[in-house]
């Protein structure tokens, strides 16, 4: 009878040192690993939740991305509507400095300028996309390199390559935000403009002399008064796109401090409480320690001790 007992008491020590030395095991893991299970089936029902948790993070995650990105957009985006503004703004300053000086020389030369610092702002690109292009992708709105082309064409589709559609971005809250006018839209009016004025100087022999003639002068004026009307277009434009990078810096954090919700609310479920691990830890190796010298003295009983 004591050595049926011995052998049942020997056995269920074993059974207990496995069963001590797998806790163990896992909870070592869980120390190094930081995390409760190995896979979701650990989780048991809270399995789907965790699933849903970790998507939603991941999709914060992605739109915050998109947006930091869109931010330096939005700084180049400015800077070329500025750069518009400015050159419409410079060339009707001159005009005006022109006629207060009754000396129309330097008009041609300044009007040859803001052309070109014109067309290179309205196919300003970022990531290799045109801003001002709609959604197309490679080359710049305006395909006109000269004042001559401008005047020359008969219509805008000799100026303008663009996309049917605007580029736009969908946040994921059912609102898509057009992200930038077309050039066509912007500009047609300034384009128009310019190639007035080349017109207005080739009839006067390429450039107007001094003094100015009062036909002149009313001509210069008017020209001056159109530009600073179209400058101001471009004013409000980069108002607007000021407004959206506004707009999206508050979505973002937003989106931030909903992603870092979440990850509170998935470490929450899965991360290991090393704390409460160290303590599980500490009362296994007791454990360990009583049921193997148990297990030890056990096996070393034999008849002889009972002589």
């Amino acid at each position: 009878m004591s050595g049926a007992l011995t052998f049942r008491f020997t056995t269920q020590a074993q059974l207990d040192i496995r069963r001590i030395t797998s806790e163990l095991s896992d909870l070592q893991r869980q120390v190094a690993s930081g995390d409760k299970h190995t896979d979701l089936m650990g989780f048991g029902g809270a399995a789907s939740r965790l699933l849903n948790a970790r998507s939603m993070k991941t999709n914060a995650d992605s739109r915050v991305s998109v947006i930091t990105q869109l931010q330096a957009r939005f700084g180049v985006q400015g800077a070329a509507l500025g750069q518009v503004s400015d050159g419409a703004q410079m060339l009707a300053q001159s005009i005006r400095e022109a006629i207060a000086a009754n000396d129309g020389r330097g008009v041609t030369t300044e009007l040859e300028l803001s052309f070109k610092s014109i067309v290179s702002a309205l196919n300003e690109t970022w990531n290799g996309q045109p801003l001002f292009a709609g959604e197309r992708q490679g080359a710049g709105p305006i395909k006109i390199n000269t004042l001559a082309e401008l005047v020359a064409a008969a219509g805008p589709q000799d100026i303008f390559d663009e996309a049917a559609r605007h580029q736009v971005l969908d946040l994921g809250v059912g609102e898509p935000i057009v992200l930038s006018a077309k050039a066509s839209e912007m500009s047609q009016g300034l384009l128009q403009t310019l190639s007035d004025l080349k017109v207005f100087l080739d009839a006067n022999g390429g450039t107007i002399g001094q003094p100015i003639t009062g036909t002149q002068l009313a001509a210069l004026q008017n020209f001056a008064d159109r530009l600073d009307a179209e400058a101001t277009k471009f004013t409000n434009e980069e108002g607007r796109a000021g407004q959206l990078q506004k707009r999206f810096a508050t979505e973002q954090v937003r989106l931030q401090e909903r992603s870092n919700l979440l990850l509170k609310e998935i470490g929450d479920q899965a991360d290991a409480d090393v704390a409460e691990v160290s303590v599980k830890l500490a009362s296994l190796l007791l454990q360990y320690e009583a049921t193997a010298k148990t297990f030890s003295e056990l096996s070393r009983l034999s008849l002889l001790d009972y002589l």
